[in-house]
Formats: structure tokens, sequence, C-alpha cells
């Protein structure tokens, strides 16, 4: 909300400048004429703090940006002369203006970041004086239109006030590299304000690459074929993130559109990996889609044997106090799929995945980790506990016996404009239902391109079915598609599926997949192909650091109320009667 114009605050903050000046008119006795230019001087007072946002902005202004900020100061100016009138008895308007200067210094910093060059944030100490012909401005207005306070008198608390924001932007400073990363998460976070606030990510790339990490990617690449068509299945060891608009960002979208291209249907399944594999710039992306696309050339060019043995283990579902995990043989290649039930199942870090290599006895070549990213909550985090129970799940699954397989499948692709023409939660590739019967047993894997779900409405899609198939589980693809973009989001940075789409109207056009789905299956042959993609750039623990150092500062957002908004209006105050203002 502090960033961009939307929501019904700034409706409530509108309507608080309005009221307010009115009120104060009736306590001093004023006319009709001094609340009219009151609200002059409050118009004036949104308009500089507007302006001077929009002023240090290194791009072309997202409409709605700064509307939210300007009107927040605006109300903060209005209760602060509130305040003095009530205690003066006077109408006091416009000296509430100082309290706009350090909360406004500190977003010109944030937006001003990304051009840093130096070693040292003490440049930024000055910035108050940025806000210093506003001030004037407004103060000038008040004293020319109502007059209750001289201007010279103005002008002395100006001089000692700016010298105390001087003390204040120093300490938000100092905090910002002392415990939060100092220039560098700065930069960061700038750059990702611009390609969050103004869909403009050529800056935020620009810091994701500098700070990238070259690795060698695979890509784990299924063609199904049956008598009439071909699907691909795809599981890159990628994350597709950051954010919207940004390097992975357009993975999914970028993958599905090529490979729609050559196949019937594309199924995208989220490996391993958080954020640390984010391919770092959209040219990284294409890199990785090119040579995926390639290799499904190469199949469809040639005339593969359909008639090889199909041996594997036998698909199960094993399900503890906070896990399921659901084993799909695909022949000698196994998707074993992770689902959380307790904490949110939110990504499978690296690490959380080479402890897991470490501890459990798998043929891991032959094992491809998917994480179901089906539950939602506040707590995504790893202990031992997860390690302990995960580890027992999956050696079970280690122990199966192999055996032939035979294996029948449909795959049946829902659009995602069936779900509303303007929705931010279901990404490109709609809704995928896929069917298998494997030696009689039959599976539903209902997937969704989106980032993460509703647990109830996983629960319903897993209920309604458990009648006609023996294993059920319903997917995201962690589609950061609408990811952290201020006109997609809500409070977390992202919508996840069913958030505003009615369940009900989801629940019809799944069983209305669900249905084809059945009256489809057919023998299908299976073809497996691993793809490596040399020196792929991803982002590290670089983004992992900047919201590491965001949540820092939420933490001690006390210490930062107290320093930008707290401790000014005391210091207005008491100036303010040292100088006889008050």
């Amino acid at each position: 909300m502090v960033f961009r114009g939307g929501g019904p605050t700034k409706y409530l903050l509108l309507a608080m400048i309005i009221i307010i000046p009115y009120l104060m008119t009736l306590y001093t006795r004023e006319t009709v004429l001094t609340y009219v230019k009151s609200l002059v001087i409050y118009g004036l007072v949104f308009l500089t703090v507007l302006i001077s946002l929009r002023a240090v902005i290194s791009t072309y202004p997202y409409r709605g940006f700064g509307v939210s900020t300007s009107l927040f100061n605006t109300t903060l100016v209005v209760f602060i002369d509130l305040l003095i009138t009530l205690a003066v008895h006077k109408f006091i308007v416009g000296f509430g203006a100082l309290s706009s200067v350090l909360p406004l210094s500190a977003m010109m910093m944030a937006l001003r970041g990304l051009e840093h060059n130096g070693k040292t944030l003490r440049k930024y100490i000055v910035y108050p004086i940025y806000t210093l012909p506003g001030v004037l401005i407004i103060q000038y207005v008040s004293y020319v239109l109502v007059g209750t306070v001289s201007i010279i008198k103005y002008l002395a608390l100006d001089s000692v006030f700016y010298l105390f924001s001087f003390l204040f932007i120093y300490y938000v400073i100092f905090k910002f590299e002392s415990s939060y990363g100092g220039i560098d998460i700065l930069k960061l976070f700038s750059s990702y304000l611009y390609a969050a606030l103004f869909e403009y990510p050529e800056p935020f790339e620009r810091e994701l690459s500098r700070k990238a990490t070259t690795r060698d990617v695979k890509v784990h690449l299924f063609m199904l074929r049956d008598g009439n068509s071909t699907s691909a299945v795809t599981i890159p060891e990628l994350h597709a993130g950051p954010i919207a608009k940004v390097g992975g960002g357009y993975l999914i979208s970028d993958l599905v559109s090529e490979l729609g291209r050559y196949v019937k249907s594309v199924v995208y399944l989220h490996g391993i990996g958080s954020h640390e594999l984010d391919p770092a710039t959209r040219v990284d992306v294409r890199k990785v889609v090119k040579a995926v696309a390639s290799k499904v050339r190469d199949f469809l060019g040639n005339n593969s044997d359909d008639d090889h043995v199909c041996v594997g283990k036998p698909p199960i579902q094993i399900e503890g106090r906070g896990y399921r995990v659901t084993h799909v043989p695909l022949c000698s290649k196994s998707l074993v799929i992770v689902s959380r039930l307790i904490k949110s199942s939110d990504d499978i870090p690296l690490n959380v995945y080479e402890e897991l290599r470490r501890r459990v006895k798998l043929d891991w070549d032959d094992v491809i980790i998917i994480d179901a990213q089906n539950y939602y909550s506040d707590d995504n985090t790893w202990d031992e506990n997860d390690l302990r129970e995960l580890s027992s799940i999956l050696s079970k699954i280690g122990e199966l016996e192999e055996q032939r397989l035979n294996i029948k499948s449909c795959i049946v692709h829902t659009p995602k404009y069936v779900f509303g023409p303007i929705q931010f939660e279901i990404g490109d590739n709609g809704l995928i239902t896929w069917c298998l019967e494997i030696n009689g047993k039959r599976v539903l894997l209902v997937i969704f391109d989106g980032n993460n779900l509703k647990r109830e409405l996983a629960d319903a899609i897993i209920g309604e079915f458990r009648k006609d198939f023996d294993i059920i589980e319903v997917l995201t693809t962690d589609n950061h598609q609408y990811t952290g973009i201020a006109r997609f989001t809500r409070s977390r940075g992202y919508r996840v599926v069913g958030d505003l789409i009615s369940h009900d109207l989801i629940m019809r056009h799944i069983r209305r997949s669900v249905k084809q789905c059945i009256n489809g299956l057919s023998d299908v042959s299976i073809h497996y192909y691993p793809i490596i993609i040399n020196d792929v750039r991803v982002i590290g623990n670089s983004f992992n650091e900047m919201v590491r150092a965001a949540e820092l500062g939420v933490a001690d957002w006390k210490k930062h109320f107290a320093t930008l908004i707290v401790l000014p209006i005391l210091t207005m105050i008491v100036l303010g009667i040292i100088f006889g203002i008050l």
C-alpha cells in the first residue's frame, strides 16, 4: 500500500484529509473560507510529496505510483495540525509539513539506490535537503492563506529541525550498513522496486547478473507418445523466479509456448531448488528453452523405438504426519512428488535435497524429486524432524521391487482463459489433468500453472476423486508469472490458486477434464532424455539475502517508526515551544 495507489485504504486517508480540517474549524470557530483554504494547503502537501517522489525515479512512473504514499504523508500532516490545534486552541495549518521529511527522504534513498557506485551510503545524509523546497512552499502558502504562524518562526524552526533530521537519517544509513547488507543490498532492493512498481526489469536483472553464479543445469524431459499424439513432460532443475518479468519469471511461459509448437500438451513440473536456482536473465531462460526445444524436434524427427520393455517400481502413495509422498513410475525413471501437510509446501532447497541424498539409500540417478507446491502457510522452514520423516518415507520407496509396467496415459489441457479474463493466479499453461493407469492402478495428477494453492481447494479435489482413483495428487508449477509485481499482487507478494477464482468454477473444469481423461486413457510409450545446458547464470543467494534483509527491517519496524516518525514529531513540538510557535 505504501508504494502503490491501490486498495481501500487510500479512500479512508482521503476522507480523513477532508473531515479533520472541518472538525478543526468547528473547534476553533473559524469560517468556511478558512476550511477551504486549509484544503488548498493540504492539497499542496499531497502534490509536493507526489511530485518529489516521481521526480527521483529513473523511469516513467507506473500510473498509480506515489498516490497512497502522498495521501499517507498528507494525513500525517493533518493529524499533527489537529493535535496542535487542540492543544493551543488556535487553527494551525501546515505546521506538520516537517513530519514528511524523514519518511520521504528514506523513500528517495530507496528509489535512487540503484545508481549508487561508491563504497559508503553516507551521501544519503543530505537527502532531507531535497524535501526543503516543498516544505518551504507549503509553509509560505500557509502563512499567506491562514497566517497563524509567522514566516520568521517557520524559518527558525526549519533551520534547527533539518540539523536534527541529518542525525535521524544517519541512524537509518548506519542500520542499513551494519545490519542489512549495505550498498549491495540497497542497490538490489532499489532495482527490485523498479521491477515491482514500474515493471521495468532491466536494473534488477543487471544487479542479479552481477552477483550470479554459473552452473550446468539439467532438464528432465519425457516424451509420451500414444497412437495419435505426442506430449512432453519437463522438469528443469531450476526455479521459476525470482519475480514476474525478471529472469526465471519467464521460464514456464517461454518453455510451454515454445514446446507447444511441436507437441499436443506440455506438462511442467517443479523440481528441486529454490531462489538460488533462479535464472538471472531472460537470456539464460532462452538458452534453456532452446536446448529443450532442440531435443523435442530431434525426437519428433526420428522414428524412435516404441516397443521397448517398460520396467520400474509400482506406483504408491505414502502419507505420514507432515508429509505425503507419491511415487509415479515412468518406466525406469520415478517421479517422487513431495507434499508437506503442516508446513508450507514451498520449494525443496538444494541443501535439503543434498542431505536427503546422503541419508536415503535410493537409486538417485533414476529418482526425480518433484515439489508439489500445493499448500500455503507462513512456515516453510526445514528442520531435523522434517528431514527424518521425509527420509523414512523415501526409504520405503527404495524398498519397492521392480516389475514390468503397463502404462496408459491421457493428458488434458484446460486453457487459462476459462478461469476469467482478468485473474492473476493461473499462468499461461492453465490447468493440466494427467491420468495414468499403471498395472491396473489409476493415478490422477491435477497440475495448476500457479504459485501455490489454497489448502481447502487441494483437499476438495482429492476428496472428490478418491472414489475413482487409487492415487491422487494436486500440484502447482510454482510459476512466478504474476509474483512480486504491484498490480498483480496482494500483501504476500502473489496470489495462490483459489484466492479469488471461484472454487466452484475450478471444480467444474476439473470434473470435465477428468471425465475426458478417463475416456481417453490409452497405451503410451515413454522416452526419457536428460538435457544438460552448460553455463547458465543463476542468482545464487543474492535474492534470498535481499529477502532476509527485508525481514530484518520488518522486525525492526518499531525502531524505524520511532526514528522516521515519532522522534521528528517530538522534535517539531519541542522546537515549536522553544520558538514560541505553540
